[in-house]
């Protein structure tokens, strides 16, 4: 009797596969209405999820995680930053009580939440982590622990050199690379820019560090306003990218990097120092790299210099619109949903071995 009682369960799970009706769980960090590349890119495998059909969630903590616009608070909505068709999509709270699975569920957890992984080790759901900044890989992880030992298995990241890094450290997981998208909401302006330099640093410090140190160096440019990118909607950091002249980016522990890229969409060049692990995206020809941060405010000043002169090579922005040509929302949803349905053909055929093995003993 308990045998057949199981068989249901795994038949009924099994039918949840195939008809696109497993829940899957993306669970997502609140920011506290501080606008992140990563928030967005959970945002974006929802969408692309619920548009091919699936049962998908943005799995939040709190249940004082701030969606639209009337629940009061003192940071922006998700509504309110990255727009109100992603604040419409399907959420779950884990303190309401919303994370409920079975082995036909699929929870995906960001690399950061290695005390979530511990909590979930025992839940019969498919897992898998979602590795957007390497560096924050054992930040929640005891020593001696990886992944595996989570029953986490299957990883999601958005570069080849984050692959090889992971797979450097847990050569026991299998690693996807799906790249995040530049959305549509970056577009070249057809106006010439102002004396404007969007930067955008991981560290607050260092933005008044280039700034300072520019002003000092370069007294003659005082009149040049840099623009701190930190805290803007999507729509207010696309609207002022078409007003600048150029883009500083400083992030030494970057996974990706979307802020070069959406630059380089609304056709602004790029000066940047080269992080740790270097992106595929980054090439010589398409911005201004440097491995040194102190030579940065140099590269500003060049710049500068060869902008009022309107002698910005051509071909530089050829190259930037090659390499942002590629990180489409339709790629990024192609792969998405390409790892899905891989995901989902194995989990049918472990529900079908379980059938098989229950109904073999229950006949012998």
């Amino acid at each position: 009797m308990a045998s057949n009682i199981n068989v249901k369960k795994i038949e009924d799970s099994l039918q949840l596969v195939k008809n696109k009706e497993s829940k899957i769980f993306i669970l997502t960090q609140d920011t506290k209405g501080n606008p992140k590349a990563s928030v967005r890119y959970n945002y974006q495998m929802v969408k692309s999820l619920i548009d091919a059909g699936y049962n998908a969630f943005i799995l939040h903590e709190n249940e004082d995680y701030k969606i639209n616009d009337s629940q009061n608070g003192e940071w922006m909505s998700i509504s309110e930053w990255l727009g109100e068709e992603y604040s419409q999509l399907p959420h779950a709270c884990v303190s309401s009580g919303d994370l409920s699975v079975g082995p036909s569920d699929v929870l995906i957890v960001p690399e950061l939440f290695g005390h979530v992984m511990e909590q979930t080790k025992n839940m019969a759901c498919t897992k898998v982590v979602l590795c957007q900044s390497y560096d924050y890989i054992f930040e929640m992880l005891q020593p001696g622990v990886n992944w595996a030992n989570y029953g986490y298995t299957q990883v999601i990241t958005t570069s080849e050199i984050s692959k090889e890094y992971i797979l450097s450290v847990f050569p026991n997981v299998e690693v996807s690379v799906i790249p995040p998208s530049i959305t549509e909401d970056f577009n070249k302006s057809e106006k010439p820019g102002k004396p404007l330099v969007a930067i955008h640093t991981r560290e607050p410090r260092d933005t008044m560090k280039i700034v300072k140190t520019f002003y000092a160096r370069y007294p003659q440019f005082k009149w040049v306003t840099f623009r701190d990118m930190r805290g803007m909607s999507t729509k207010s950091f696309a609207d002022t990218l078409q007003d600048v002249a150029v883009g500083v980016w400083v992030d030494d522990i970057s996974g990706f990097g979307t802020f070069p890229l959406e630059c380089m969409k609304s056709g602004v060049p790029v000066i940047g120092k080269i992080p740790n692990l270097k992106p595929e995206w980054l090439q010589e020809e398409n911005g201004f790299w440097s491995y040194e941060f102190n030579q940065l405010v140099d590269v500003i000043n060049a710049y500068i210099k060869t902008w009022l002169e309107d002698s910005v090579p051509t071909e530089l922005f050829e190259k930037m619109e090659e390499t942002v040509s590629t990180y489409t929302y339709e790629k990024q949803n192609k792969e998405v949903n390409v790892f899905i349905e891989k995901l989902m053909k194995v989990k049918e055929e472990e529900l079908e071995n379980a059938i098989n093995k229950l109904t073999v003993n229950e006949e012998n």
